[in-house]
């Protein structure tokens, strides 16, 4: 019998099994950022030397939404408001863990003025608006490829449905 059968299989199994062959993943969440040409803001990680969006892992009891909305406001001190606006998903895989499943939800067009209200976190050191293009040239196709597809999504409305970076067909 496959975990995939005991996952679907749960009247043959205590509540307790049941749940333990259910898959684990982990949840994060990101708000993009950006202004009305569709540069996008990315921070740079002090702990990993990376450039990112603006988000993180999601804490114990937080949803997805509640994620992106404390993230901003601790690592660049943007406080978000309105309704959530869902961009799309991307599902990451790795080698040594669990997949990942990174919401995306889509912040309002950035205003000049908003720039300068930006406050880094500890964890960040530099933050940089720049476009597609741009990101591609600044950390290589490789870190880039989900940017084309993200930025496609907030020009399009159409959902943004990604696995490991590259749009699901």
């Amino acid at each position: 019998m496959t975990d995939t059968t005991l996952a679907a299989s749960p009247a043959r199994l205590s509540r307790a099994d049941w749940l333990a062959s259910l898959p684990r993943n982990t949840a994060c969440s990101a708000l993009v950022l950006h202004d009305a040409e569709y540069r996008l803001l990315l921070v740079h990680a002090t702990y990993e030397d990376s450039w990112q969006f603006v988000g993180g892992v999601r804490d114990a009891q937080d949803d997805p939404w509640t994620t992106a909305v404390r993230e901003a406001r601790e690592e660049i001190g943007y406080e978000l408001v309105g309704p959530p606006r869902l961009l799309g998903y991307d599902w990451v895989t790795f080698d040594d863990c669990e997949p990942a499943v990174q919401h995306f939800f889509r912040a309002p067009v950035l205003e000049p003025g908003r720039l300068d209200d930006i406050r880094l976190s500890e964890e960040h050191d530099d933050w940089l608006l720049l476009s597609v293009e741009e990101w591609t040239r600044h950390l290589g196709p490789h870190r880039a490829r989900r940017l084309r597809p993200v930025r496609d999504a907030l020009r399009t409305g159409r959902p943004l449905c990604l696995r490991d970076g590259y749009p699901v067909t």
